[in-house]
């Protein structure tokens, strides 16, 4: 799978569990929970889209 695709499905699953979290919850002092998804997502991203480590044959 693409990583760009990849990436859009994950905030788009992101997403979709704050509007999970926000339409169970009705309050907004849940604020830790919706900051936790969201820095997840963010810090898999970023590692995801790092490019791959040449490794030297020493041969």
């Amino acid at each position: 799978m693409n990583k760009t695709i990849n990436n859009y499905i994950i905030w788009i699953i992101v997403l979709f569990l704050e509007w999970f979290i926000l339409r169970v919850a009705n309050s907004a002092n849940l604020w830790i929970f919706i900051a936790i998804p969201i820095i997840a997502a963010f810090i898999y991203t970023e590692y995801n889209n790092q490019p791959p480590k040449n490794r030297r044959n020493l041969r």
